[in-house]
């Protein structure tokens, strides 16, 4: 066998490099990796893959970095062409993700001539590790290697290839067939264990909650430092959590969060399982790296090398990684890709590793020579991890008994780049590292022997040092700010951390003290203090919120949006909406600072009001209450003009979550229509049981088919006047048959990752049933629809593919689209393809008619709870006959939802309703009884 290594540049360069190789003739693999986030040029080089070389078989996956011949390249389409005397490829996608599909696999090529499995997963989405743990259960002697697709550490979207189609779920696999090829594989971990162990005590699969029954977030910040949960996963996958089975070390590496407070792992972790946090020291690594690759040169005859990394490991070993990739090139041709986690094959056994570099080599001929592993060591520069392992080393020592010990270790890691100094018990410096000679400007022997004096800046008062020595003495770690004068008198801060060493005897023999320069920090707090600063009214920010909210514990919170404001914007134009929420953010700040309630303006026009402590809940919704009646009483002058404005208002109630409830508040408040009214929510109105019983429930009706559409008709006003349609309606069935509404789970689901899916899964069954039966369709979408990108993206991929002349999109117009500018593309891009639209709702809370102007319905849907009293209620009748003059003068159909009985029917009709939907003409049912009634 060869391998053949082409970087896409353009269709060109690509067919002259095949021409060259003549890969046109020959048969084999080809391994796509790509960098490249462009999925539909990914698409393109696959279609044309297809044509150029229709005798190779095609897999691949998208990475965090590509490695071609043993060097690195970033957003790059790589082409990995395996071309075989005597091996057959066979390749397949598999779109469910489970032990029972891995069985299923591996059961095709149990006991057969397979010699390698090679499997890409999407692990952002599925948990291959089930896959693959199946497959080999089934197979146990055939040789799994592979890894989870990347998307450059966005954490976003992967994808996996199986001949010229991307999927971002599932996983692709190629099975190597032969009599002949040889297939070796190795890994290389080489973290290692530091701290005490960890105790598994709250697991999902790979989603990890509580460690020692502490929440895993909080277990990661008190060990490494709460700068760890600035950037999750990336601030965390340099630490993965170490488990031991037998002698085999297993990393598990952070790769996401769910909306719940999980840590999502590249693999799974299991309850009651003990784990320690790892770290890395080059030295070690570099030693496991080349002994592996030279154990591999001397003993097996190698034609090519699939690499496999991990994207965290490269992110730690920084320019380390570049040799340790330039080694294994010196073993032979080889190409692989930096993964979320890797596959590797113990020979018994199948896991999911992070943090390791994985190898496969094969050769189709014994008569190869050997080649030994490149020298590595004069290419290993000194690397750490400055503030993660400060902190490690400060919460350890107060949990580990050796104290003297474990600070060793960890002096030995931060020597390398963190500011670290020694004196004795009087204070004498006896060591400096290079660090310190770079800040400060002195060198080691003009320190030597001296006392931190030299260092001392003038501003510094002395009760910090004498604190600093008190606590020291007393054998107890000391952490603070310094100021520091550098050699040439310039001024630097540090944040520093002493610790005393003590011996067996509890004696103090000297002292370490571990600074970071923080100099940039202390001279940017001006702008901190603008980001916690609203910069058009001078309010209190969100992010300063949030702090307060930390800080002072309080147990209530109200939120404020005033109705509709928008419209004010349109109207008036930008400047002089901006001027009045200034004048409102100064008529809000004067009337609560009488009652000690602090105002923050989140965004647009949306504030915060935070009591006092100390406030009780009577007196806080007293004053909340009386600010709506002040508001609505006066109106806000700017320039001359007077404005009258309505507001939502919301308090949340509880010890914990607080913005949440009062979101939810606010959120009921502006369904409930409830303007210039006080609504109230607390932990008393959240069932978090319930959430998650519902959130199981969703999860397991997707997997299961549970979800289902019932139709309800949709029927002409006048017999013979139009074609009879049908409304898509979601429903649940229960694992007993029960029929679930939405109304139960809806609301929670859209706040779920698995919204999209449900979306996906309706919008495939309306166009299966328009298409099948040639019946039109209508389907709801909500703002949260089309400003989903990969919901747009799908639905419009499905019109491509089978039309749309028979699909009407429903949509509800609500304040909470943010942007109109992506509805009124969706409209075209949907219309392109003949299909219609509709106003939903319209007539309740928010309806614009300049906005239906702008988009030009076909059908305009009049809200439900105005249909319902239009027998009773003049003004209700009056409502209908106005939209229903103005939608036909637009040229747009009326649909009258929730008519009941013939005499709605009767005046509706009356009036010029042209459709009619309700229970009087038919209620939702599944399909089969649609059969029977349209029969």
């Amino acid at each position: 066998m060869e391998i053949q290594n082409h970087l896409y540049l353009d269709s060109e360069s690509l067919q002259e490099f095949i021409d060259q190789h003549g890969l046109a003739s020959g048969t084999g693999l080809v391994q796509v990796f790509a960098g490249e986030r462009d999925e539909h040029r990914v698409a393109a080089v696959l279609a044309q893959l297809r044509c150029l070389v229709p005798q190779f078989r095609i897999i691949g996956a998208s990475t965090c970095g590509e490695i071609c011949d043993g060097i690195e390249t970033a957003g790059r389409i790589l082409l990995s062409f395996s071309r075989f005397e005597a091996t057959q490829v066979e390749t397949g996608y598999e779109p469910e993700v489970s032990y029972a599909s891995g069985q299923s696999w591996g059961q095709r090529y149990r006991d057969s001539d397979a010699r390698l499995a090679i499997v890409f997963g999407n692990c952002l989405r599925d948990n291959p590790e089930d896959f693959i743990r199946g497959f080999n259960a089934a197979a146990p002697g055939l040789c799994i290697a592979g890894g989870n697709a990347g998307d450059n550490n966005h954490f976003e979207r992967t994808f996996v290839v199986e001949g010229d189609r991307l999927h971002p779920e599932g996983v692709a696999l190629a099975v190597l067939r032969s009599e002949v090829l040889e297939v070796h594989n190795e890994c290389v971990l080489e973290w290692t264990p530091i701290g005490v162990p960890l105790k598994v005590t709250r697991a999902s699969g790979n989603v990890l909650y509580e460690l020692n029954h502490q929440p895993a977030v909080e277990v990661y910040k008190y060990y490494l430092g709460d700068e760890v949960a600035r950037d999750i996963p990336r601030t965390l996958m340099e630490f993965p959590l170490l488990r031991t089975r037998g002698e085999f070390i297993v990393a598990r590496s952070p790769i996401g969060m769910t909306d719940d407070g999980g840590l999502i792992f590249a693999g799974s972790l299991q309850c009651g399982e003990l784990v320690r946090f790892g770290v890395a020291d080059v030295e070690t690594i570099a030693d496991g790296v080349r002994n592996t690759i030279n154990r591999l040169g001397e003993r097996y005859p190698i034609e090519g090398v699939y690499t496999y990394s991990c994207t965290a490991r490269r992110s730690f070993l920084a320019s380390i990684i570049s040799a340790e990739m330039a080694a294994i090139g010196a073993l032979g041709a080889n190409a692989g890709f930096y993964t979320y986690g890797e596959y590797f094959h113990t020979g018994v056994d199948c896991s999911l590793l992070n943090i390791t570099t994985t190898l496969v080599t094969l050769s189709e001929h014994d008569s190869v020579a050997a080649r030994p592993g490149r020298n590595l060591s004069a290419s290993i520069p000194r690397v750490s991890t400055l503030r993660s392992l400060t902190h490690l080393a400060n919460a350890a020592a107060r949990d580990l008994t050796n104290s003297v010990q474990v600070l060793e270790q960890y002096k030995h890691a931060l020597d390398q780049t963190a500011i670290v100094t020694k004196t004795d018990r009087e204070g004498r410096i006896t060591y400096v590292n290079a660090l310190f000679e770079i800040i400060s400007g002195y060198a080691r022997s003009e320190v030597i022997g001296k006392t931190h004096q030299i260092l001392r800046h003038p501003d510094m008062p002395a009760s910090v040092f004498r604190d600093l020595w008190d606590t020291i003495l007393n054998r107890q770690v000391w952490q603070g700010t310094i100021k520091n004068r550098k050699r040439n008198g310039d001024a630097y801060y540090v944040d520093t951390t002493i610790v005393p060493v003590v011996d067996q005897a509890g004696d103090i023999q000297e002292f370490i003290s571990i600074r970071n320069d923080i100099t940039e920090i202390i001279l940017n707090q001006s702008l901190l203090v603008q980001q916690r600063t609203d910069k058009l009214t001078g309010l209190p920010s969100r992010a300063r919120l949030i702090e307060d909210l930390n800080r002072l514990q309080p147990s209530q919170l109200a939120l404020m949006d005033v109705r509709s404001f928008k419209s004010f914007n349109d109207y008036y134009g930008i400047t002089t909406g901006d001027r009045i929420l200034v004048e409102l953010a100064a008529e809000l700040k004067q009337r609560c600072a009488v009652h000690g309630i602090e105002v923050y303006r989140l965004h647009g026009a949306h504030f915060a009001l935070m009591p006092d402590c100390a406030m009780s809940v009577a007196s806080f919704h007293g004053h909340i209450a009386e600010l709506a009646s002040q508001l609505q009483r006066n109106a806000i002058a700017v320039n001359g003009e007077y404005f009258d404005m309505d507001f939502f208002f919301g308090i949340g109630r509880g010890a914990g979550r607080l913005l949440t409830f009062a979101e939810s508040a606010l959120q009921k408040a502006k369904q409930d229509n409830s303007i210039n009214h006080v609504v109230e929510l607390g932990d008393e109105d959240f069932d978090h049981t319930e959430n998650i019983f519902w959130l199981n429930e969703i999860r397991e009706a997707l997997s299961e088919d549970r979800l289902t559409s019932f139709y309800q008709p949709i029927v002409p006003g006048n017999a013979g006047t139009g074609e009879e349609r049908y409304e898509s309606l979601l429903r649940m069935i229960g694992r007993d048959g029960e029929v679930i509404p939405p109304l139960r789970f809806l609301d929670l689901a859209k706040k779920s990752r698995y919204y999209p899916q449900i979306t996906r899964k309706v919008i495939a069954d309306a166009i299966a049933v328009a298409s099948s039966r040639g019946l039109s369709i209508s389907v709801n979408l909500s703002a949260e629809d089309i400003e989903n990108p990969e919901t747009s993206a799908f639905i419009l991929e499905q019109l491509s593919v089978h039309g749309g002349h028979n699909l009407i999109f429903e949509i509800t117009e609500t304040e909470s689209i943010r942007d109109y500018s992506l509805v009124k593309r969706f409209v075209e891009g949907v219309r392109a393809w003949q299909s219609k639209i509709a106003i939903d709702d319209f007539g309740s809370g928010y309806s614009n008619y300049s906005y239906l102007i702008e988009i030009q319905p076909d059908f305009i849907k009049i809200d439900g709870s105005i249909i319902a009293r239009v027998l009773l209620d003049e003004k209700s009748r009056l409502i209908t006959e106005s939209i229903v003059e103005f939608a036909h003068k637009i040229d747009a159909k009326v649909v009258a939802e929730f008519v009941s009985s013939g005499d709605i029917a009767a005046v509706l009709r009356d009036m010029g309703v042209d459709y009619f939907q309700g229970f009087h003409f038919g209620k939702p049912e599944m399909l089969p009884d649609l059969t029977a009634q349209l029969a």
